[in-house]
């Protein structure tokens, strides 16, 4: 046993050096750092350009007083809405024609109107592209209706002060912390999910060189295969770490130039412990995950084999995603239960756990039984490569050979008599 680690702290450092000292490695940290960036800026253009498109504007038909009262009343009912809210309002003077300048508001490419109101306020009237049900039909009544009871109070000789409704702050209830606590729960699991789809799935190809130079072969016959496996998956773990590093480091750099809105809850068992855990859960999710990958990939003979495995790969690992997310909420359910003893998605489970619940001891049952997975896995992915790809003879090596049936046994036909 003591044999079979040091030579898998060999290889793992032979791959991690060839691999991290490599140019095409700066291109795999750049890359995407180049595509966050490009979305970020193409998103918040596609969104300033999508905002300006979503904004209506309504054409008011009325004298300047009337006008004045129906904009001061979107005024006072705006302040309740966020984002876009209510409609833009524009005043146009009345003219002797009424419909062929509602025809020509509508039709002015220049303007962009998107209904007219005349009438106003006595019997307003909405002309446009509308249905009954429209929101911009619903928005202008309540604006229309606020204009008529201020225009009621004032004939009245009334007038109501601005109302403004009493906070009490309190730092959180258990509603509130429930929900934003399932929220950091999600993103932990979301985290893992991206990094390790992202990652891990390099290793179906990692076997592929080194197959067709027979650089295996020497390895071998020098190291146990269990060896070469876990050496392979310790060294793209390490580098995977690297790349983790660099990006989040830059993406701190990046919120202390333009900070975020809002924050995440503190997770229950603490900012420190779980960001501890998320790095541990990753680790444990990568290796369960690539060492699955490397024993299907290791039974490839060429790339084209692993372009076919990548896409049912690929499923299978948001089939996870999606096993592990139904347990968020309910960890202590029958089925969070049930997804959290599933090695497989077991890490994603147990990091939504550690942010929803603040107990520890179940953290450290979850990683003694996914390490004890892990070497399972290898061994089992060991002992598939050692018996479909490194015994001799024919095309073996491909994987085409875990599917391929023995042809039966063909009986000695008797010798002819004499």
């Amino acid at each position: 046993m003591k044999r079979a680690f040091e030579a898998a702290l060999v290889i793992a450092r032979r791959d991690f050096v060839a691999t991290v000292y490599s140019r095409t490695f700066l291109l795999f940290l750049l890359a995407p750092l180049l595509f966050i960036g490009i979305s970020f800026v193409s998103g918040n253009l596609a969104e300033r350009m999508a905002r300006e498109d979503m904004r209506a504007t309504v054409a008011i038909v009325a004298a300047e007083a009337e006008f004045r009262a129906i904009d001061a009343a979107r005024t006072r009912i705006n302040r309740g809405f966020s984002g876009p809210g209510l409609p833009d309002l524009v005043r146009t003077e009345p003219d002797y024609v009424l419909d062929r300048q509602v025809s020509e508001l509508l039709s002015s490419r220049d303007k962009r109107i998107l209904a007219v109101l005349t009438g106003g306020i006595a019997r307003p009237r909405l002309t446009g592209a509308l249905t009954e049900t429209d929101s911009i039909r619903r928005q202008m009544g309540l604006i229309i209706e606020e204009a008529r009871q201020q225009r009621a109070l004032a004939g009245a000789g009334l007038s109501l002060p601005p109302l403004t409704v009493e906070l009490v702050k309190v730092d959180e209830s258990a509603g509130s912390q429930a929900k934003m606590r399932s929220a950091t729960a999600r993103i932990g699991q979301l985290f893992l999910f991206i990094l390790t789809l992202m990652l891990a799935t390099m290793l179906l190809s990692n076997l592929i060189e080194e197959k067709s130079s027979k650089v295996i072969e020497v390895l071998a016959a020098a190291v146990p295969i269990d060896a070469i496996f876990l050496g392979k998956l310790f060294s793209m773990l390490a580098i995977s770490l690297v790349g983790i590093a660099v990006w989040a480091g830059t993406g701190l750099a990046g919120l202390s130039i333009w900070p975020m809105g809002e924050s995440l809850t503190e997770p229950a068992v603490g900012w420190p412990i779980f960001v501890i855990l998320l790095f541990v859960y990753y680790s444990a999710n990568f290796l369960l995950l690539g060492a699955v990958f490397l024993g299907i990939g290791s039974q490839a003979s060429s790339i084209r084999e692993v372009q076919t495995m990548s896409m049912p790969v690929s499923i299978a690992q948001v089939l996870l995603f999606f096993f592990a997310s139904i347990a968020v909420g309910a960890p202590d359910s029958l089925l969070g239960i049930t997804a959290a003893l599933f090695p497989y998605s077991s890490p994603m489970v147990m990091v939504a756990r550690a942010a929803q619940t603040a107990e520890l001891w179940p953290h450290l049952l979850a990683i003694g039984w996914q390490a004890m997975w892990v070497w399972l896995t290898v061994k089992f992915s060991a002992s598939l490569f050692r018996s479909n790809v490194m015994k001799s003879g024919g095309d073996s090596s491909s994987a085409r050979s875990l599917f391929k049936r023995k042809a039966p046994a063909v009986p000695n036909a008797p010798a002819p008599e004499a």
